[in-house]
């Protein structure tokens, strides 16, 4: 009998696919299409399933046609969240919330935002307020990605195999410069808004 875990993922996997799947009817582009799809697909699973399929996820991702919206948010403090774009050329660009959108005890300490980079993240700046880290590549390296989310949902966001994470994924309508294209700065105007 499969684990929890194990039929976790299976389920997971299976809606990522079929959200691609839909959007791939609409041609090249979910923009592109007659009719462009602006559902957003949920769930609640946990860190160890995710684990167990964000690299699956992502690189499905940065190989479907679209611009992609990853997010997976602390499933009990909703407003620590990280998130990946995968670009329509499979460039994939990916942050985390940083001070800027933080109160209170909820803001990152000075060790913490150490943390950040030493895990490989650039710092915040005034045009991209979190923490940032680009993959400026047709082909990103999915696992380095996946190493540095899972480790940042891990040391600091305090999060467990058992705890649970709140995953959205959707299409974004947004066209234009790529990380992987020959000018482009990035901005939080790049994400559309849910």
């Amino acid at each position: 009998m499969p684990s929890r875990t194990i039929t976790a993922l299976d389920a997971w996997l299976k809606l990522a696919e079929q959200v691609l799947s839909e959007q791939r009817e609409h041609a090249i582009s979910p923009s592109e299409g007659t009719v462009w799809d602006q559902s957003q697909h949920e769930t609640v699973i946990s860190l160890a399933t995710l684990s167990a399929g964000l690299e699956r996820v992502l690189n499905a991702l940065c190989a479907a046609p679209g611009r992609w919206v990853l997010i997976v948010e602390h499933n009990a403090r909703r407003h620590l969240f990280w998130q990946a774009l995968a670009f329509e050329d499979g460039s994939l660009c990916t942050e985390v919330v940083s001070n800027t959108y933080l109160e209170g005890e909820d803001r990152w300490t000075t060790e913490q935002e150490d943390r950040f980079v030493a895990l490989g993240w650039e710092r915040p700046a005034p045009k991209r307020p979190n923490f940032i880290n680009v993959e400026a590549t047709t082909c990103p390296e999915t696992s380095v990605v996946c190493r540095r989310a899972l480790a940042t949902l891990g040391e600091l966001f305090g999060l467990n195999d058992e705890d649970e994470v709140f995953v959205k994924v959707f299409s974004s309508c947004l066209r234009g410069n790529t990380p992987a294209g020959p000018i482009y700065e990035v901005d939080t105007d790049d994400v559309a808004e849910e």
